[in-house]
């Protein structure tokens, strides 16, 4: 890992994105890159220009708004925790939607903040994390509350058709460190005995050579929902799950589990794009 990719609105949430990327560089000598990303035009110039309220030229209006947010990063940087490691900053001028920039971006890790997205915002623009979640071809940090982060207990929905990318999880810092519960939803469609199940979940901690860990099977009405409601039970630090990167009709048609988890969970997430 060589570069971690930050978005920031500079709200105390996605500063605690900023500090986790923090602690994941040190130990993996790593660079961040710290993006401030601003829609042009700005919505909030062309009501003004509209209405005829903003005598300033409005290109020049928005590189005051760039100037401003870079000269925000600088002061942010310059705090004393912010020197440990190799830190840059940018501000993209955004044509597309921000999920979509940031996920373009050049990275080998994103990480970032998300308050998610519920009812009818779901249901038409949904979040920025959502679309970074879509999109992004590395994995995705999606830190979800300004707590202390130290995951102890890591939750891995699963239904053994992609162990390669469990294995993938487990090369992330503080991942192998932690009590790893394993789960697999049943909504009323599995097409294998729980003995099955049991069995395979044997043979996967054998191969990841767990010396510890949990399995559940639970009847839910969706995974997500049994994803996000065995969270809570058992206190999870953590959930981390593959994605499909599906966009287009695919996407439409199928969803994405984990953008739906994203969405509504209250604990951060990992994802990483199935390969």
């Amino acid at each position: 890992m060589k570069t971690i990719l930050v978005p920031t609105d500079f709200s105390p949430l996605s500063l605690k994105a900023l500090d986790r990327a923090v602690e994941l560089a040190i130990p993996a000598q790593a660079s961040i890159l710290l993006l401030g990303v601003v829609k042009y035009p700005e919505p909030i110039l062309m009501d003004a220009h509209a209405e005829g309220s903003w005598d300033q030229d409005m290109d020049d209006a928005f590189e005051e708004r760039v100037e401003s947010i870079e000269n925000r990063m600088r002061c942010l940087l310059d705090q004393p925790k912010y020197h440990q490691v190799p830190i840059s900053a940018i501000v993209n001028r955004q044509m597309s939607t921000i999920g979509e920039t940031i996920a373009s971006s050049k990275a080998d890790l994103i990480v970032m903040a998300s308050e998610g997205a519920t009812g009818w915002k779901e249901k038409t623009t949904g979040s920025n994390a959502e679309r970074v979640v879509r999109y992004a071809k590395c994995p995705v940090l999606i830190i979800k509350n300004a707590e202390p982060i130290a995951y102890q207990k890591v939750l891995f929905p699963t239904d053994f058709t992609n162990t390669k990318a469990l294995h993938a999880f487990f090369a992330f810092a503080d991942v192998r460190k932690a009590h790893p519960h394993f789960l697999t939803v049943n909504t009323g469609y599995l097409d294998r005995s729980f003995d099955d199940l049991e069995e395979d979940m044997t043979e996967l901690a054998v191969d990841l050579k767990l010396e510890s860990y949990s399995y559940a099977i639970i009847d839910a009405v969706s995974e997500e929902a049994g994803i996000i409601r065995y969270a809570e039970e058992i206190n999870a630090d953590l959930i981390a799950l593959y994605t499909h990167g599906r966009t287009g009709l695919s996407h439409w048609f199928h969803g994405s589990i984990a953008e739906k988890v994203v969405n509504h969970s209250e604990v951060p997430v990992l994802t990483l794009v199935q390969q």
